[in-house]
């Protein structure tokens, strides 16, 4: 009797340990989808700023061009066009090698 009992005494030793591994592991995996998470929240937080700061560019570049047409010399002067130029170009080459999200397309040449 006193063998059959060790004998069951090891069984739940192995199954605590095999538990415990498996409790181990699955913590593991929780910690990298919350860290996977995290960080397409920050991509996506990123890419959503970036697309605001476009379309604050083309709604003024619109009131620039608006002025234009109907002679608001008082508007259409207060548009910086040097700041345009330069919003243009941080986005065509900033943005993480994605062409600052301003393209359209991949970036490619077509061929």
């Amino acid at each position: 009797m006193a063998m059959s009992m060790e004998a069951a005494v090891n069984r739940q030793r192995k199954e605590t340990r095999r538990m415990k591994k498996l409790l181990r592991s699955a913590q593991a995996a929780l910690r990298d989808k919350a860290k996977e998470r995290e960080m397409r929240k920050r991509k996506k937080q990123s890419m959503l700023g970036e697309q605001a700061a476009k379309d604050k560019m083309v709604a003024d570049f619109m009131l620039f061009i608006e002025a234009i047409q109907k002679n608001d010399t008082e508007t259409a002067g207060k548009f910086d066009e040097g700041e345009m130029k330069n919003t243009i170009l941080s986005m065509m080459i900033g943005g993480g090698g994605h062409n600052g999200g301003f393209a359209a397309d991949d970036g490619g040449n077509g061929a």
